[in-house]
């Protein structure tokens, strides 16, 4: 009767019984990662793929991005805007997403009509047109989402911070590109970038949901074990920069506001540190009763909104911190975020309870979130793309392991180097 009652409170808590994850290579180079779900009626498939803006160059800078726009624009089986009604029509929703180190496709569908998300995944990836029409007409929308970015108070800033970050990598330059370069591109640059990074190589199709181990492997084969003419595209890769010396600056804007960041050089995503950054954030940051919240916000009515946290990539990473406040309280709350961060960095600000309490919250997030098929298959795609499978797999035990020696040396490894420091102030503050 226990087990019976155990059995039922995961059946309602989860939806479903998950059974382990599974993973098999296709013959050209597809990895596929599985996780079957029995019960839930529905299936999430997603495409992920190692390529972002960090594999472009100056010239090409938002071609990712632009590829993401056009790969919906028309395939070899499908016309332009039949790709959206045939997946709304089989009751499923779609997405992408494009970053530096990564680009995604997902489908979320009854699992009685998962076919046709693999179908229209696999022609979006394998056998896009490019119409020339079709180009011309994407070129302005994306120009337009490019301009609503220049509309942004704090663009500016945010660029400023990344191209000191990551100077000399392609990390410094912006995921959506520029005005110019979009208008630039053609056919043959859009076609040559796709046959060359959305390649099998670089891909892993991640299935999780009701279907069985043998349909995915059917449907994954049927669709996926598609070949490209040309070879996968060099990665670009590069070692963590280093900053030599602290830099500031300030930009004035027509604002009611102060906005301000500070970021450190911290490490890339494939360092085991990533779990104990992940504490530090969840105790800096994670909800109303945070520590910055409670020390700059509540107690000292210094800031409208604060943040702190680790950003991860490939490749490269940082530790950084975001407030807003009013104008003449912005000097104020720089300086005690910075008294703040140097009580972090020699360890006195942070106790082991603040740390038992940031891992309880965080492993309760991380399995609440895997509730949603779509959430646990994002986690999965995440890991496998940056090859950090173990951040999915070993995600609980990682975070639990960490401890308050863990976050001293953490925090006195980011915070004893160099910082930038950028900030937006009204324009009568000069």
């Amino acid at each position: 009767m226990k087990f019976f009652i155990k059995l039922m409170i995961i059946l309602l808590c989860f939806g479903g019984v998950s059974l382990a994850t599974t993973e098999f290579k296709l013959k050209n180079g597809v990895n596929v990662v599985f996780k079957q779900v029995d019960g839930v009626k529905i299936v999430s498939i997603q495409l992920w793929m190692k390529t972002g803006s960090r594999n472009e160059n100056e010239k090409n800078n938002g071609i990712a991005h632009f590829l993401e726009h056009m790969v919906f624009k028309g395939t070899e089986k499908y016309k332009p805007s039949q790709i959206d009604e045939i997946v709304e029509s089989n009751g499923g929703q779609m997405n992408a997403a494009t970053s530096k180190d990564y680009t995604f496709y997902y489908i979320t569908i009854p699992s009685k009509n998962a076919e046709v998300a693999f179908d229209v995944i696999s022609e979006m990836v394998f056998k896009a047109k490019f119409l020339p029409e079709e180009i011309e007409k994407e070129k302005p929308v994306v120009i337009q989402e490019i301009k609503r970015k220049y509309d942004s108070p704090t663009y500016d800033m945010w660029v400023e911070l990344s191209k000191n970050l990551y100077k000399n990598t392609t990390y410094a330059m912006e995921v959506i590109g520029t005005e110019d370069n979009v208008k630039s591109f053609t056919r043959e640059t859009l076609f040559d970038y796709y046959n060359h990074f959305y390649h099998p190589e670089n891909m892993t199709l991640v299935v999780v949901g009701d279907l069985s181990q043998a349909e995915v492997k059917k449907l994954a084969e049927k669709y996926f074990n598609k070949t490209k003419e040309v070879k996968s595209g060099k990665q670009i890769i590069f070692k963590p920069t280093i900053l030599q010396k602290n830099i500031e600056k300030t930009f004035y804007k027509n604002v009611n506001q102060a906005y301000v960041a500070i970021s450190y050089k911290a490490f890339p995503l494939t360092s085991d540190k990533i779990y104990a950054a992940e504490v530090l954030t969840e105790i800096l940051s994670g909800g109303e009763f945070s520590l910055l919240n409670q020390k700059l916000k509540y107690e000292k009515s210094l800031v409208t909104s604060v943040f702190g946290g680790y950003m991860g990539l490939k490749y490269d990473g940082s530790f950084t911190f975001y407030f807003t406040s009013a104008p003449n309280k912005q000097k104020e709350a720089e300086k005690e975020l910075f008294s703040l961060i140097k009580e972090l960095k020699d360890g006195n600000l942070i106790t082991k309870n603040d740390i038992e309490k940031a891992k309880n919250r965080l492993i309760s997030q991380f399995l609440f979130q895997h509730e949603k098929v779509s959430s646990e298959a994002n986690d999965i795609g995440y890991s496998y793309t940056h090859d950090i499978k173990n951040y999915y797999k070993d995600y609980e035990k990682n975070i639990e392991r960490i401890t308050l020696h863990d976050i001293k040396e953490l925090a006195k490894h980011i915070f004893s180097g160099h910082y930038v420091l950028v900030k937006t102030l009204p324009e009568e503050s000069k």
